[in-house]
């Protein structure tokens, strides 16, 4: 689990970098938090296939690195319909 979170670190700008090209498109803002995580999902999966690592620890490093570049909070805000 540490790993994840060291690799988490490490994939967040990356993350964060994607998402503000996403979010230069017209989608919808309300769609940033979720289209975040998935982003982290995929850049994860892509870092396991590259270094043939674990895809799990991969796609869980990537899941809270996207979670973290859109704020997590937003998130939750946005699926509960606040804002």
């Amino acid at each position: 689990m540490n790993e994840a979170v060291v690799l988490a670190g490490i994939m967040a700008p990356i993350i964060g970098m994607v998402i503000e090209l996403i979010k230069r498109t017209k989608i919808d803002n309300q769609w940033m938090p979720h289209l975040s995580v998935l982003a982290g999902i995929i850049v994860g999966l892509v870092f396991a296939l590259a270094t043939g690592a674990g895809l799990f620890l991969y796609g869980l490093a990537g899941m809270i690195s996207g979670a973290a570049a859109s704020g997590l909070y937003d998130l939750i805000a946005n699926t509960k319909g606040g804002k």
